[in-house]
């Protein structure tokens, strides 16, 4: 598979999680707003579960593509962990605000959220770096296209939009 497919692949896996972690979060919404029946499944958990799965699936492809060798794998457990770590942060999404929080604090938070995401993205390229020093000139070309599939994008989540706020504006005749 050549750079730009695994690319185009690496970016609608990107986009379906941003959808997916959307859907999720209006489903989260739509639960408080209204409990669901206690028969009924938390679709936005199942969601969930089913991407990280997805994604643990795929870093253990891309761990064996890349055939380690033992002294690599030390490099490459760091690495995977704070992939993994990123990943399962970012599908919790945002915590819900308390109630009555003023709208500074409640962007703080957010931001707080970047910050952290940010500082977990860090980490993962200080990881992927020492991976990176210790492959063979073959496994860099293999690298070059598998690792950045594995990094999941910086995401931060959906604002959570009144229902008022929604309302479909008439354009003037």
């Amino acid at each position: 598979m050549t750079r730009r497919a695994v690319g185009a692949v690496a970016a609608a896996a990107g986009l379906l999680a941003v959808g997916l972690i959307a859907q999720a979060q209006q489903s989260d919404r739509a639960r408080r707003a209204a409990p669901p029946p206690a028969e009924e499944p938390d679709r936005g958990a199942i969601q969930r579960g089913m991407m990280g799965s997805e994604f643990n699936a795929h870093v253990l492809d891309v761990q064996q593509k890349l055939k380690l060798q033992p002294g690599q794998q030390a490099a490459w457990d760091a690495y995977a962990r704070r992939v993994r770590a990123l990943m399962l942060d970012q599908l919790r999404g945002i915590p819900r605000a308390p109630e009555n929080e003023d709208a500074p604090h409640q962007i703080n938070r957010r931001v707080d959220v970047v910050r952290n995401r940010l500082a977990a993205m860090e980490d993962v390229a200080d990881a992927a770096g020492q991976l990176y020093a210790l492959l063979s000139a073959e496994q860099r070309r293999l690298a070059d296209d598998l690792l950045p599939t594995t990094v999941p994008a910086l995401y931060s989540g959906v604002p959570d939009f009144p229902r008022a706020s929604i309302a479909v504006r008439k354009k003037p005749q």
